[in-house]
């Protein structure tokens, strides 16, 4: 490719210009304002026009400035985001930017932008709480430009159903103060969506109530500002549990419990008052957002519904019918999810107005590629993620292979549990969207390393070559990445943190012992060239996670054969090395602000607009990544974080309380507080059984966790490189 480049710095002398161009054409001027926004020091150099002739971009050069013509804003805005992935070297993420190795190009020639395919996905529900709910406008601002820069054009919105329920349910004389005891809070809004439970940790305010509606009108109206669709919630028959029957022509189906929660009943779609409640549904959904959506979401029977004997594809006619009245040739998104959808009420949809999300957790190489809906198109959705957990995990060689050919589906969909980890996976999942081969890895990784990093060092090259064959190959499905069971409620058989996860070791743990210290050596050679960036650290730090974490299930075993073999000196010896892997976790986690546990709290506040509301949003936001619900069940840990408050203010006390009851059973003197208790439970109808520890003392600290007053860093200490060599130059012994 023919190119003429100048430095970044040299282009930042351009930006006194930028007051003086001329307006931008109005059909083009939300990519131009998302160049200021992301890139100012590009916006003097930078334009757009519309050609709705073309299928997809071109990227040209024009004496001193690059010209980028598409059909639509929305393919103006994705060609950009390939010249700054393919050109400039421009690399964003959730986790650091990168702009140390960029330059500003322009081609000699017209570069052709590959097509995207047309439907490409953002968000399960779940994500919209273990991740988002800590999101302001100004973050959400970010996020939406990166999902436009990499060819996202449907973007599921949540936010604002508190104000349509309250509208809906007031119309239906349902009494107010039932109504606020319905809402949830933002934390848990995902499992309210999708039918799971209502109301934990409510009642919400007013406020936060009409601040939610206020920043879904945000949402709606950027996301088409930046010519994607929104995606809301449509009518599958969701009422209150305790919803009177008396009066309404329509048979109400409790639905039970998900997880002790009541679930909210369905109105059964067949039933004659069906159409009339899902009409006055649309008309405050539209109203509160300001608008109609060419596409909703929303699933019959959600993980284990009762259907009370309805007829599925009856059901489902019903369901879409309202759904086309609301909006015609609008599309009805299905999430596949364990048995659902089931195959007669895909007999009931519409095969033009029906979108199937595949949601895809085996991403080993025989993972599937290719579904049978029955003829209803489906977008192929990686679900890598479970709860937000930190941890590496991703299939590399399923997405690679993954080409429209061989796959069938209209597009690709980001909808794992929870976000903000795994850069690599993710840089992979915005190459598939924008790709239509097969993805060349070695080529891949070497974009990868020089736009993250800056650097075309081949350890770093050989470290991501390790960890794509390693941790990021699993060899059969499982339910994300192998956890770290310093975040497990504490036994010494312990090989798991969460209820549903997969407990085997899949990988090599000396392959990712390589690959971090191929970093560190990357590292020592660069000076403070890599360490500067907040890319590297944060990548580093989460190798020498990773690291510790496999070191710790060796530990844990050596802590267990020194309590069989009754040797109080050598138990004590091992258990306070685990406890130091755990104290050298929290250390080199303190070095990256992503890894703060402050600003996942500050994040979920700035969403209050009182005190009262900052607080509540606070401690729900703790209540979520510790025991969940507020009492101890299996959904306790579930969305674990390694932050490092939560290693030395949650985990650690709890090991140390163990540990302890431990060694007092050693010198014979029997615990009263600790007994072992056995779930077995099921997982989308896999049987799956975990044990753990009781220990009642343990239990007020996890309860007392969410208001409990912590120390809490404010930004990131320590130094990366120092601790970084500290761990990987001391193996176990």
């Amino acid at each position: 490719m023919n190119i003429i480049r100048t430095s970044v710095i040299a282009t930042t002398a351009l930006l006194p210009m930028v007051a003086c161009i001329a307006p931008a054409n109005q059909e083009t001027q939300a990519a131009t304002a998302l160049v200021q926004r992301l890139t100012p020091q590009y916006a003097a150099r930078i334009r757009f026009a519309i050609n709705p002739q073309l299928k997809a971009p071109t990227i040209e050069g024009k004496g001193r400035f690059v010209h980028i013509e598409a059909p639509n804003v929305r393919e103006c805005i994705r060609g950009y985001g390939y010249y700054l992935r393919r050109m400039a070297k421009v690399h964003f993420s959730w986790n650091g930017d990168n702009t140390s190795g960029a330059s500003f190009v322009v081609p000699t020639r017209k570069i052709s932008v590959p097509e995207a395919l047309p439907f490409n996905y953002a968000y399960n529900y779940c994500t919209l709480s273990y991740t988002c709910a800590t999101w302001d406008k100004k973050r959400w601002e970010r996020e939406l430009d990166l999902l436009a820069l990499n060819g996202v054009n449907y973007v599921l919105v949540t936010s604002g159903l508190e104000k349509v329920w309250q509208n809906f349910l007031t119309e239906l004389d349902y009494p107010a103060d039932k109504i606020r005891k319905f809402i949830p809070n933002p934390f848990y809004a995902a499992w309210w969506n999708m039918g799971n439970l209502e109301g934990e940790g409510g009642p919400i305010s007013q406020t936060l109530i009409e601040s939610e509606a206020e920043l879904g009108r945000f949402l709606v109206s950027r996301i088409r500002e930046l010519g994607m669709e929104p995606v809301l919630q449509g009518y599958v028959g969701f009422l209150p549990h305790d919803f009177p029957q008396a009066g309404l022509n329509g048979k109400l189906l409790p639905q039970g419990k998900w997880c002790k929660y009541n679930r909210p009943c369905v109105l059964q779609p067949t039933s004659p008052a069906f159409a009339g409640i899902a009409k006055l549904w649309y008309k405050h959904l539209h109203a509160v957002y300001g608008t109609t959506a060419k596409a909703y979401g929303g699933d019959l029977f959600h993980e284990g519904g009762r259907k009370g004997g309805t007829s599925l594809d009856e059901a489902a006619r019903a369901v879409q019918a309202a759904m086309q009245q609301a909006e015609p040739g609008s599309k009805w998104l299905i999430q596949a999810w364990g048995k659902n959808p089931d195959a007669k009420l895909l007999a009931g949809t519409d095969p033009n107005h029906t979108i199937i999300l595949a949601l895809q957790k085996n991403l080993s190489p025989k993972g599937e590629m290719n579904f049978d809906y029955k003829g209803r198109p489906y977008i192929w959705c990686e679900l890598s993620n479970f709860g937000g957990k930190h941890g590496m995990f991703g299939g590399m060689s399923i997405l690679e292979n993954l080409t429209r050919r061989n796959c069938g589906a209209i597009g690709i969909g980001m909808i794992s549990e929870g976000l903000e980890t795994t850069p690599l996976f993710y840089e992979l999942v915005w190459e598939r969207m924008n790709t239509e081969g097969k993805i060349d890895r070695v080529s891949f990784l070497q974009r990868y390393a020089q736009a993250r990093y800056g650097s075309t060092d081949k350890r770093l090259h050989m470290a991501l070559h390790l960890l794509a064959d390693g941790i990021y190959a699993p060899n059969k499905r499982r339910e994300g990445s192998l956890e770290n069971i310093m975040c497990a409620r504490p036994d010494l058989s312990a090989r798991k943190v969460t209820t549903w996860a997969a407990p085997e070791v899949y990988y090599k743990p000396e392959s990712v012992e390589i690959a971090a210290k191929l970093y560190l050596q990357a590292a020592q050679s660069a000076g403070s060239k890599l360490t500067s960036l907040p890319t590297f650290r944060f990548d580093l730090a989460d190798l020498c996670r990773q690291v510790l974490s496999d070191r710790a299930r060796v530990q844990l075993n050596k802590c267990r054969l020194a309590y069989e073999n009754r040797d109080e000196a050598a138990f004590k010896k091992e258990s306070d090395r685990f406890l130091q892997m755990i104290e050298d976790c929290a250390a080199v986690l303190s070095t990256s602000e992503y890894f703060l546990l402050h600003n996942f709290t500050k994040g979920a506040a700035s969403r209050g607009t009182t005190a009262e509301d900052k607080q509540m949003m606070e401690r729900y936001a703790r209540q979520l990544i510790s025991t969940w619900r507020p009492d101890i069940s299996e959904l306790n840990d579930y969305a674990h974080r390694q932050f490092p408050a939560l290693l030395r203010n949650y985990y650690s006390p709890r090991w140390s309380m163990y540990f302890a009851d431990c060694l007092r059973n050693l010198r014979g003197e029997k615990s009263k507080d600790t007994e072992i208790v056995r779930t077995v439970t099921t997982n989308n109808g896999e049987k799956v059984e975990h044990i753990s520890t009781r220990n009642h003392k343990m239990e007020q600290l996890e309860l007392g966790f969410a208001k409990a007053s912590l120390p809490l860093i404010t930004a990131p200490e320590g130094d990366i490189l120092k601790l970084a060599e500290k761990i990987l130059n001391h193996a176990l012994e």
